[in-house]
């Protein structure tokens, strides 16, 4: 049988849920998509990471998973730039919430204060607070803040009342204000020499 022929095969048993059959179609392009990813990002953890969620789509996705010219490569490498895309709009729009959240609740007067904060420190901070609201909370912030969506328009597609939507999006944003806040109270103290509360 040929390599072509070799690597159908193993996917007819992957289809089927042969995991052994997966690790040697991981092992035959791993290295190929991992090259592909390293392309595209600029750190090699983050090229691994990319490598694993390849993978995973190929799992999850087995059935509708395409060969061209009798090879998965190319579906695997085309997936491989579909997950970097999507890696970098989650980082784009995590950005622009983390500026909103800040241009609504930071005053003009302190700018200045701002530009002294170690910003890892507090997109950490918001991070944190945004990982700890519930799925929910993360969607509708998400909707409503980064997507523009009106809380009318979230409670039809969520299929919740309108209040409720403007509950959990009040609620998510005080949360996301509370940590910024303590982020730059935090910076604040450290920069006059005090000690953090």
């Amino acid at each position: 049988m040929d390599e072509a022929g070799d690597e159908q095969a193993l996917w007819a048993r992957v289809l089927i849920g042969d995991d052994i059959a997966f690790t040697a179609i991981f092992d035959l392009h791993a290295a190929r998509v991992h090259r592909q990813a390293r392309r595209l990002v600029k750190d090699e953890r983050d090229a691994e990471d990319v490598t694993a969620m390849v993978f995973f789509e190929a799992w999850r996705r087995r059935g509708s998973v395409r060969f061209v010219n009798d090879s998965l490569a190319g579906w695997l490498l085309v997936t491989t730039t579909n997950v970097v895309r999507n890696r970098e709009r989650s980082r784009v729009r995590y950005e622009a919430l983390l500026r909103k959240v800040r241009v609504e609740t930071v005053p003009d007067h302190a700018d200045a204060v701002l530009e002294s904060v170690e910003r890892p420190a507090m997109q950490a901070q918001v991070r944190g607070a945004f990982d700890r609201l519930s799925a929910r909370d993360q969607e509708i912030l998400t909707l409503c803040v980064i997507e523009e969506l009106a809380p009318v328009d979230v409670a039809r597609v969520l299929r919740v009342p309108a209040g409720t939507v403007r509950m959990r999006l009040s609620r998510a944003k005080a949360r996301l204000r509370a940590a910024v806040h303590d982020a730059q109270q935090l910076a604040v103290m450290t920069e006059i020499g005090g000690t953090a509360p």
